[in-house]
């Protein structure tokens, strides 16, 4: 299927990638030379913004049944899956974006009462980078490819697009809508391509942002080209994101808590960033853990065979590397119970949903991450010696996933460990909070984007301050002659001085005593009029 698919995407030549890249570059500052000729430039920006955003909304509506059948033809994805997990997001988002622009665009003031800035004026405003490239994978090829692309024109950029390899009917039809758009030439350039056409577009040193969105390993390939040519990059990565249950989580709720996590770890068989990778599993609530697992499974995949609506590995490579993993794991394997695959599995890609416990962390599922349809569990009896085996072993996970009762067992594991982001009592759906900035931490990632955070994330601000002529005299100590009265206005003017002792201590000074006298001037004058 993958083989025969990838034949059918026409790749970019090298040769025209430079042109690409030159038209990006060459648009963006005809823009701004057109803006800058304008009465009120950001009043004319913030229209045209509005403008692409809008036509980048319809372009999604109208071929939204083509971009849905096109990711079944790529990796069987259902319907309901692609409606629920990408084409609504992103239009939703798209929606925001528009929303939120005249109030994104708009400079905010900055206030210093010191001397040398109190009678000037100050603001930040948001300016765009340039020219961005994105780089975006298979598993969201849609929302992951266009939601970057939203961001990065709210905030005035141009953008040439890598969309991935691996799913070419959605990458063709992509390109197909961005044409179709309406947008003004070079403003979307659309780069069709794999390793070659990617290394091209990395090398050529001329984007003013890169933002990647893969795995850790070619992620600090992204970044170390970029570095070559002090290029910013955002990458978001991934990592193996552990879910705890622990020994305070109530059992009434491990039903509910497992068919969450298998929302998650099953979803896209599995080829999700933020997927639960691992399950923690308290030694009291272990035996429970695992006969609901059974249930659940059952009860989601009552049979499961080549016409269940699953979603496929993405390649043979992928689905090789899961079942070697799989097959080489000392644990013991739960399947919903009816499963049935035949002997075209590999020629599919499809893996049945897959829970595996009694593993150590030694084991073959807990060396990397697992993605795809296949959930590990530990069990554990101490907490703290599970995040030090966390921390040596899969540091800065992209989120974890935590079900616990106690406030302050939650407390101690976020104290403890640094992710990403994390969900209590949920998995996965923190992607869709529209103004949370979503991003990972160490080796899952930097950089954040998703509502405004997307905006400012294609931004850079700008400090304008403005100095007025008739108040030089204030600021007179700072040309030469230099001599020490000068120091020592200089020192008057601006030194702060502090409201604490070399011990650390807070001082009382004029603000504390002014609360005390008032609060001692009204108790009197309460005292005197009743007695």
């Amino acid at each position: 299927m993958s083989k025969i698919s990838t034949m059918n995407l026409h790749y970019t030549s090298l040769s025209e990638i430079d042109e690409k890249v030159q038209i990006s570059k060459t648009f963006f500052f005809e823009k701004q030379l057109k803006l800058s000729h304008e009465s009120n430039p950001r009043k004319k920006d913030l229209e045209f913004r509005k403008l692409q955003l809008k036509r980048l909304y319809y372009a999604v509506k109208d071929h939204e049944e083509e971009l849905i059948d096109a990711m079944y033809q790529d990796f069987h994805r259902t319907k309901l899956e692609s409606v629920l997990s990408e084409t609504t997001k992103l239009m939703n988002d798209i929606l925001h974006l528009i929303e939120i622009l005249p109030k994104m665009m708009k400079p905010q003031k900055v206030s210093d009462s010191s001397p040398p800035f109190m009678f000037g004026k100050t603001v930040v405003e948001k300016i765009s980078r340039g020219s961005i490239l994105i780089i975006s994978p298979f598993n969201f090829p849609v929302l992951l490819a266009l939601g970057p692309l939203a961001a990065a024109l709210a905030a005035g950029n141009t953008v040439v697009l890598k969309p991935s390899e691996l799913t070419p009917h959605t990458a063709t039809i992509m390109e197909k809508l961005l044409t179709t758009a309406g947008f003004p030439n070079g403003l979307v350039q659309v780069v069709q391509g794999a390793i070659d056409e990617t290394t091209k577009l990395l090398d050529c040193g001329k984007f003013d942002l890169i933002f990647y969105t893969g795995s850790p390993r070619v992620g600090s390939v992204v970044a170390e080209k970029a570095a070559k040519s002090l290029t910013p990059c955002v990458l978001e990565l991934g990592g193996k994101s552990p879910t705890f249950i622990t020994e305070n989580f109530k059992t009434s709720n491990i039903k509910t808590a497992l068919k969450r996590i298998f929302f998650g770890a099953f979803g896209n068989s599995g080829q999700i960033c933020v997927s639960p990778d691992y399950l923690l599993v308290h030694t009291s609530v272990h035996s429970k853990v695992i006969e609901e697992c059974k249930e659940v499974l059952n009860e989601f995949y009552p049979n499961f065979n080549e016409t269940t609506d699953f979603t496929r590995m993405i390649q043979e490579r992928a689905y090789k590397n899961a079942t070697e993993s799989l097959n080489s794991t000392n644990g013991c394997k739960i399947l919903p119970l009816n499963t049935s695959i035949g002997p075209n599995a590999s020629e599919l890609c499809i893996i049945p949903p897959t829970v595996v416990y009694n593993i150590d962390w030694n084991d073959s599922l807990m060396k990397q991450e697992n993605f795809a349809p296949i959930l590990p569990i530990i069990e554990y009896n101490d907490l703290d010696e599970t995040i030090n085996k966390i921390i040596q072993e899969h540091d800065t996970p992209l989120v974890q996933y935590i079900f616990s009762d106690s406030t302050t067992e939650i407390e101690h594991i976020l104290t403890r460990l640094r992710s990403g982001g994390c969900i209590v009592g949920d998995t996965v759906v923190h992607v869709g909070i529209t103004d949370a900035p979503f991003g990972g931490i160490g080796n899952s990632g930097y950089g954040t984007y998703g509502g405004f955070h997307g905006f400012n994330t294609f931004s850079h601000e700008r400090t304008i301050f403005k100095q007025p002529y008739w108040n030089d005299f204030t600021l007179f100590m700072r040309y030469p002659p230099i001599n020490s009265q000068k120091e020592k206005l200089v020192r008057f003017a601006m030194e702060r001085k502090p409201w604490f002792d070399r011990n650390g201590n807070d001082k009382w000074g004029f603000p504390q005593y002014f609360s005390v006298s008032v609060m001692i001037v009204l108790v009197g004058a309460i005292c005197a009029h009743f007695y």
